[in-house]
Formats: C-alpha cells, sequence, structure tokens
C-alpha cells in the first residue's frame, strides 16, 4: 500500500485539517463504485465532478492524463475509454495512484511517472501537491515524444500548461478535445493564442475553488 512519509508537518495537517485527519483515519473510501486510497489527501474522490460532467462525450479510444494526481479522473476513464495514459511526475502521487489502479484491478491504464513540459531532461522532485522526497529525480519529456493518439486530453499541471502544449504541437494537429486548468489570466491569454492557431473552439469557466480562489478551466474542441 502506498504510505504517507510521515514529518512533522504532515502530523500538523493531520491534526488540524478534518478531512485530512479522516483521510488518513480511514485509510480507504469508496465513491462512484471505485475503492480509493485516501491516505494522504486532503480533498474527497468525487474532486471534479462537476466539471467531468460538462465534457461530453467523456469517452472515446484513448483518454490521457497529464497531472494525473491520484486518479480522479483517470479510474473513471477506464470506463468509458479503451485506454488510458496517466502522467503523474510526484512520487507520493503516482504510488497512491498505482494504489488505486490496483486495488481496483483495472487492466486498461498505464501509469507513466514522468512530467510532461516542452523539453527533455531530467527533473528533481523537491516538493509539490503530495511533497516528494527530496532527491527523487524523474524524467522530463514532451507529450508528442510517445506519439499518442488522444480522444481527450486533460491538463493539470500546477501552471505548467502553457510548456505541455508546446511541446504538444504534433499531438495538437489531431485536434484532440481538451480539458485544461490555468492559473492566472496571462496564462489564459496565451494558452488561448496558440489553441485558437490550431482553429480550436474554447469555452472558459470559471469557477472558486475550495480555497475561495477564483480558477478558470478551458474545454477546447
Amino acid at each position: 500500500m502506498a504510505d504517507r512519509r510521515r514529518t512533522p508537518l504532515h502530523a500538523i495537517r493531520v491534526l488540524v485539517r478534518p478531512r485530512y485527519r479522516a483521510n488518513w483515519i480511514t485509510g480507504l473510501r469508496r465513491a462512484d463504485g471505485f475503492v480509493w486510497y485516501v491516505r494522504g489527501t486532503n480533498f474527497p474522490m468525487t474532486h471534479e465532478d462537476w466539471l467531468r460532467s460538462l465534457v461530453h462525450p467523456f469517452k472515446g479510444d484513448l483518454f490521457v492524463d497529464v497531472g494525473a494526481h491520484v486518479g480522479t479522473w483517470s479510474l473513471r476513464a477506464t470506463r468509458s475509454f479503451r485506454q488510458v495514459i496517466a502522467f503523474e511526475p510526484n512520487p507520493t502521487a503516482n504510488k497512491i495512484l498505482r494504489t488505486n489502479v490496483k486495488l481496483n484491478k483495472l487492466p486498461n491504464i498505464i501509469v507513466i511517472a514522468a512530467a510532461i513540459s516542452n523539453t527533455e531532461r531530467e527533473m528533481p522532485i523537491a516538493g509539490g501537491r503530495q511533497n516528494g522526497k527530496k532527491g527523487d529525480i524523474v524524467p522530463m519529456r514532451t507529450l508528442d515524444s510517445f506519439k499518442l493518439k488522444p480522444s481527450l486530453l486533460k491538463i493539470d499541471t500546477e501552471g505548467n500548461e502553457l510548456p505541455v502544449l508546446e511541446g504538444a504541437q504534433e499531438t495538437l494537429k489531431q485536434k484532440p478535445r481538451l480539458v485544461i486548468e490555468t492559473h492566472n489570466p496571462e496564462s489564459v491569454r496565451r494558452i488561448r493564442v496558440l489553441l485558437e492557431s490550431y482553429d480550436y473552439t474554447i469555452k472558459e469557466i470559471r469557477q472558486q475553488n475550495r480555497f475561495n480562489q477564483m480558477q478558470s478551466w478551458l474545454l477546447c474542441s
């Protein structure tokens, strides 16, 4: 089983955040017909259900999840896509994701421990949403290097969305549908310019997140 590295910071989070504490104690939860390993997470496994409900159709040959985290999108996609490829560079999140795949015995998903961007090199992981151990090294690759043909491409890379798209120019020429989380107006502007050059139609959805911060998501086809 995946487990959280124990540090004083983790202990404080467990004590202070009710959902974090509940997930740590429970270990496993069930949501949407899946079993989820939740220890080390502080959000429900129904995360972004509202957004997924706006993606029509949520089915196809290949779903590519760049920034898969613990699999809230990828696991559900295994039901309606022939194949799922999930990229998650953070070691702890990747381990939880793999645990969730194993718990649910999902044969049509591939989990890849790589960061996706516009260049190729090795990248140290010193932190992140699940706090990778200092000294962890993961490969950074372009999406084009995998030569995929996604029906739907979802990108949530904590502000690195534009470089992901810049490294996916051949992929974008195939016109997969896109779901992109963005983090500031300038990022939205630059992503729009890039995608409009590929003749994408873009719908922006703005909503407050659980931290009362305004976020934007782009649905593109």
